[in-house]
């Protein structure tokens, strides 16, 4: 399993790469720059791509970083591009250092009172210095004020994921998945969002191909820490897996539930740079041994924004 374990929040990472990269805004032709390093403890190293779990702790340090830009602005149609990176540098662990590439573009635009989007993204995810994963997701995406005090956003994407390794090759799939979001606002900054998502994954073979449902919650208070406007943020994420055939390790179909929270605060010291810190808790249960675990990581950030 050499160069396995490393891979706990490949998942996690991408998807919030991917966020950034869809929420970036500058004036055309101005470059921004984003700059992040932070300490984390997880006292289970997981690996949910390939269903591997350590059953031990490790700590490690974390880089990020983008830089991306808005190569066009016409009215309200404009197109960014963006580059991410991330390195996870193991204590003990070292030969499952995580490295993830990632590039992307965005094309956003209203049409009436309707804001309309397309994403593209790619990330090549290297581990132990070795490639290991491919991963293209695409996609168009709505937003729109429902209510007063209640905006709306709706998605689907296509992801395509490839194993370097031909002896995983049963693991590579295609996956489409359609979300809705309902942000609350509260005022002064404050809000409550709920979410859902369904999505059809199909990988090689049967046993690996699944229907998935995605629910979460989030609120997110800013407020007075010291004469600063810090920023509490509570989430949760209910997730289950409803596989399409029998697992020949298990000998009956599949069925995996995912509980996840997370508490976080953010906090700046000055006007670019940012403390930040979370703790999360996985509680996830399965009918495959490998897959039932449970897990508590915290982190410790300081963040530049140029």
């Amino acid at each position: 399993m050499r160069g396995t374990r490393g891979l706990a929040h490949v998942s996690v990472l991408v998807g919030s790469f991917s966020l950034v990269a869809a929420d970036a805004a500058t004036a055309e032709g101005d470059i921004d720059l984003d700059l992040e390093f932070g300490a984390e403890y997880n006292d289970n190293i997981t690996i949910d791509s390939i269903d591997s779990t350590s059953r031990q702790g490790d700590s490690m340090l974390r880089i990020n970083g983008s830089i991306g830009a808005q190569v066009l602005e016409k009215g309200d149609t404009s197109l960014s591009g963006r580059y991410s990176f991330f390195q996870s540098l193991h204590q003990d662990l070292t030969t499952f250092d995580l490295q993830i590439h990632g590039l992307s573009a965005r094309l956003k635009t209203k049409s009436g009172k309707v804001n309309v989007g397309a994403s593209y993204r790619y990330d090549h995810i290297r581990l132990d210095g070795d490639g290991f994963l491919d991963v293209h997701a695409m996609g168009p995406d709505i937003g729109l004020l429902v209510a007063k005090k209640v905006y709306m956003t709706a998605s689907y994407q296509f992801r395509h994921q490839a194993f370097a390794d031909p002896a995983r090759s049963e693991r590579n799939a295609d996956r489409h998945s359609a979300d809705a979001k309902f942000y609350f606002l509260l005022g002064k900054g404050e809000n409550i969002t709920v979410g859902y998502d369904i999505s059809r994954q199909t990988a090689g073979i049967d046993s690996l191909s699944y229907w998935g449902h995605t629910f979460d919650a989030s609120y997110k208070k800013p407020f007075d820490l010291a004469g600063k406007e810090a920023t509490f943020r509570l989430r949760y994420q209910y997730r289950q897996k409803d596989y399409s055939a029998v697992d020949p390790a298990i000998g009956e179909e599949r069925q995996d539930k995912r509980h996840t929270a997370r508490v976080s605060l953010e906090v700046p010291l000055t006007k670019k740079l940012e403390f930040g810190a979370e703790y999360k808790y996985v509680a996830a249960i399965s009918n495959l041994p490998v897959a039932d675990y449970t897990g508590n990581s915290v982190r410790a950030s300081l963040s530049w924004s140029f």
